[in-house]
Order: structure tokens, then sequence, then C-alpha cells
């Protein structure tokens, strides 16, 4: 922040006049520069600031030693004003209005006293929330300024819970795991073999649906946002004609490599990006898109910084919350704007405004970051219900810029069975999980992940345009040369007939145990025509989607109707 003297050139001469009666200083017959300089030149003096220091009550000394013990001796408007009153100056008072308000004979609060009196000033500032006021104290003026006589000791560290003291074991641990790695995998093959709307909306009621059996974690809408957010920031995926659709080559670069890297891949993409929006999928909270925005770059490098001092043990979550509240609440509130937020309590849909509201909307954010993205990530460990958080390696790396953990992958074989089945270890190269989910139908995800060769994932590999010969050479590479000779003759009756040479198709069948009456129904052209080819002397296929209104006409012509689960 600037120095004194600086800050009193951009002061108007009514105010610098009210600051030097403070001082006792006589700046009569001096223009502007000679009144700053000489007004300077007083508060600068050791005699005369400890003279002002002296006049000062224990609360406004109070007032000015928590602006010099905080970083620069500095702190947003905002906030110093919401400890110690408003300070009018900041609404563009101006002479017209300090003659007719006289601030300065009746301030508002301890932080009005102390701007009045020159010790404190304000001025636009780069802050962690963008450009904003800071309330400040000039650092020369700070230098002469006697704060040691009350045993304020600037260089002493401000007394705080955080970090906690390590130790606390919890009864109940939620490790974190990297799963995340394995359903991207999984949502980069559905992406390539389906068509799937980029829409945002569209696009995650589909994949909630469509991939609920395959993902290996468990997953709410909110960790498929991420998943989805997270594809699109490291550019593995991306709108194509409407589409989501993998992009191939950086699809593949990220697909081949090991997990841990995979892992900080998708950890530094979750820092960087503004795809994904946690304050909107906070629990409990409804926001509505109304025109105002938050930046969620904001809360989640909040989060990081706090987390530098984080212990490598077990601390609980309501500590950094509080800390945070403490020492930077207005962390992603640009000018500490706290009304212009539409946002609903989800249960009382009550509109939660005001500092008041912090703790609900603020504070929920970032427990939901600790015990959300920080874990699905594997960064954070979680103990009993959430309460507590760990840092995994992983997650120690990313918030301290150390050395990314990272170990050579053993990577197994592709194990194939004569009946077409193919298990997929989860250690397989996620790029060869991807290649062999393109051609095979899906079972239930698990370790090992569970494929199978069949006429319904040979044709989609047609339609991807994937070459037989290089299927074959697939399987034998990932499979260590071990393919079934069973196998070997499903691709080569696949390559002379183009299609499968028996198929099964599900039907609804009418039987009887009397002849008659059959043949009733076959005579009886109202009932005849919802029914198909006869399959004997007792029973005969309904025709598709038929067979509702077979039974309701039936029953008109007062035959009764059983079912055979």
């Amino acid at each position: 922040m600037q120095t004194l003297l600086p800050t009193l050139l951009d002061y108007d001469p009514d105010l610098l006049a009210i600051i030097a009666h403070r001082w006792d200083v006589d700046l009569e017959a001096l223009d502007k520069r000679q009144a700053a300089q000489v007004l300077t030149d007083a508060m600068l003096t050791p005699q005369r600031a400890a003279a002002e220091w002296g006049r000062l009550s224990d609360a406004e000394r109070g007032a000015l030693q928590t602006l010099l013990g905080a970083r620069e001796h500095k702190m947003p408007a905002v906030q110093f004003t919401r400890l110690f009153g408003d300070i009018r100056e900041l609404k563009q008072l101006g002479p017209g209005g300090r003659e007719r308000e006289k601030p300065h004979l009746n301030p508002t609060g301890i932080a009005e006293t102390l701007f009045y009196r020159g010790l404190i000033a304000v001025a636009f500032d780069q802050g962690r929330a963008g450009v904003q006021y800071f309330v400040f104290v000039p650092p020369d003026l700070a230098g002469v300024l006697p704060a040691h006589e009350t045993g304020f000791d600037l260089s002493a560290e401000p007394d705080s819970d955080w970090p906690p003291d390590a130790g606390t074991e919890p009864e109940q641990v939620i490790p974190a795991t990297t799963t995340l790695v394995d359903d991207l995998t999984t949502l980069l093959v559905y992406l390539q073999i389906a068509r799937v709307p980029a829409g945002a909306d569209a696009l995650l009621a589909a994949l909630g649906e469509a991939l609920a059996p395959y993902w290996l974690g468990a997953h709410s809408p909110a960790s498929i946002a991420l998943l989805v957010g997270l594809a699109l920031s490291m550019g593995v995926a991306a709108d194509d004609e409407g589409l989501l659709k993998p992009v191939p080559a950086q699809a593949r670069r990220w697909l081949e490599e090991t997990r841990p890297r995979q892992v900080r891949a998708l950890a530094e993409a979750w820092r960087n990006s503004t795809l994904f929006n946690e304050l909107w999928h906070t629990p409990g909270l409804v926001p509505e898109p109304t025109g105002w925005r938050n930046d969620p770059l904001l809360a989640r490098q909040t989060v990081l910084t706090f987390l530098e001092t984080a212990p490598p043990g077990w601390w609980p979550v309501e500590e950094l919350v509080a800390l945070v509240h403490d020492e930077e609440p207005d962390f992603q509130r640009p000018a500490g704007d706290y009304d212009s937020w539409y946002i609903r309590d989800a249960e009382s849909g009550e509109y939660l405004r005001g500092f008041e509201s912090w703790d609900r909307v603020d504070g929920a954010l970032l427990r939901f970051i600790l015990t959300g993205p920080l874990h699905w990530l594997g960064l954070a460990d979680l103990g009993d219900g959430g309460a507590l958080c760990r840092l995994t390696p992983y997650g120690r790396a990313l918030v301290s810029g150390a050395d990314w953990p990272d170990r050579p992958e053993e990577r197994p074989l592709l194990a194939l069975r004569p009946d077409g089945t193919a298990l997929a270890p989860r250690t397989l190269s996620r790029y060869e999980r991807f290649q062999l989910a393109r051609i095979t139908e899906w079972g239930p995800a698990g370790d090992p992940y569970q494929y199978r060769l069949s006429a319904a994932g040979l044709q989609r590999a047609a339609e991807q345009g994937v070459p037989l010969d290089a299927m074959r050479a697939f399987l034998r590479r990932t499979s260590g040369d071990n393919v079934p000779d069973a196998i070997y003759r499903l691709l080569d009756g696949w390559e002379q007939t183009g299609g499968a040479d028996v198929w099964l198709e599900r039907a609804v069948v009418l039987r009887s145990n009397a002849p008659d009456v059959l043949q009733t129904i076959l005579e009886t052209p109202e009932l005849r025509r919802f029914l198909g080819a006869q399959l004997g002397p007792s029973a005969v296929i309904v025709r598709a989607d038929q067979h509702e209104a077979l039974v309701a006409a039936l029953h008109q012509h007062g035959i009764l109707v059983d079912f055979d689960e």
C-alpha cells in the first residue's frame, strides 16, 4: 500500500484540515502539496505519533492493532467496517457532505474515529476477491506508532486454534480413492459410443440414468457434474455439433498416463476450472440464476491456501471453517456483497442474505469443498461422516507444491474366456479398457470389469470403423497372445456373415390347455388380430405390445386369463 504522503495528497483540503486539527498542525496559507508535506512530517515524528497513540481509547488502540497485525497492515474495508463501524467517506461524502453531517465530530464508530485522525486510510487494491476497497495503515506511519507500549508484539504469531493439534482419531474412516480415474474412463467410452447431448441439463440427466450400473464409485448429480466439468476443462471431451464427444489426441494422452499422473491432471484441472461451480451443487442451497455470478476459483484457492498449514493427521472441518470466518470471511464476495446473490434454503425456501447467513452459505460451501470434491478427487480422507479430514499424499502435494507421488504401475493382462467374456483388471491401462469397451457389451463395474464379445458389440465396432484385424491384434496384445480359439471363430464368423448366425428375441405367448378354446380364439377376428404365428396345438405368439389389448378383448368374450410370470 502507498505511504503517508501520497495518501494525504489524495485528500481534499477540507479533509487535510480536519486531520491537521487532530494533530495540532497549522496549515494556514499553504497550498495542498505544501500542506500534505507539512502534515506528513508532523505525523511521522515519533514523539507526535506517540502522543496521538496515547489519546486513543483501549478499543481504538485494539482496532488499530488488529490492522497493524494483518499482512501488509491492510484488511478488506467490508471486513474492517463490519468489525469497527462504518466509514462514510467510502460513500464519496465530499466537503459538502462533511459540512452537513460532520462525521469527524459525530463518528459512527471506531473506524471513523481512526480515519478522521489520519491513522487509517482507504484505497483500492487487488485482493483475493478482485479489486476492492482496503483499509490500511501507511507503512511509514505504522513504523513510528508505539504499538509495543500496550504489549502488542507485531512479530508474534496471532493466537489461533489452527492448525489444531494432530492426533484426533475418528471412529469411522472413509478413505479417499482414485475411482474418479476409472469413472472418467467409463464416461469417455460412453461418449464415444453413444449420442449424448452436450446441453448441461439433458447431459447430466442422461449420464445419471445410463451409467448408473457402470460407475465404480458412488455418484451423485454433483460428482457427475464434476466429472463432466473436468473432462471439458482438461480438453479430453468437447461439444461436437451438439453432442459431447472425446477429443481423440487429448483423451488418448490422458488415458495412457499412469494412475498418479491421471489423478494429478484431474486435481489441477479442478483447481483451475470455472466449468464446475461448487456453490451451485452445495447441499441445502438453491441458487437462482438471476444474473449474479460467483467465481468458483476464489473459494477453492481459499481452501487450498488455508490447508497449507494443515497438520499431517486428522483435523476438524469446523475449525478450518471458523478460521476462514475469522480471517477471510469475504473470500468469495467481491466488495463484501451479501445481498445481491439470490440463494434459497432448500428446506424452508428462505432467501439467505446478509452476513448473518454466512455459515449457511459460505460456510456450507467450504464444508462441501472439503468433504465433496477434495474427497472425490482422492485428496482427502474423511472421518466420522465428514466431521474430520486428513490430506492424502496427493492432497498434500497439491496444496504445498511438493513433488507429486508417482510410481511405475504394474500392467496386468486382459483375461479372455472361450464364451467371449473379457475380464479387465482395474489396473489395466485405462487406454486399453477404453478400446475394449468400444467393441463389447458391458457388465457391471467392479475389479475386474466384465465385458463380453457379442454380435451387438461387434456391430457397434463396425459402426465406428474398427476393422476386425485391428480387433484381433488388440486382443492378442492385451491378453499376452492368450486368445481362445472360440473367440477367433466368433470373429471369423462375423467377418463372413456380417451379422449373427442365430438370434434370440423376447415374446409373449398365449397358451391354453383346452384346444377348442384356442381354436375359438383363432377363428374370432376380434381376437385373431392380436396374434402372430402358431407354435403348436396349444400355443400362439402374441403380437408385440398387444398383450394388454388382447386380455381386454378376451375378457369381453368371457374368457378368463391368467399370467405366468
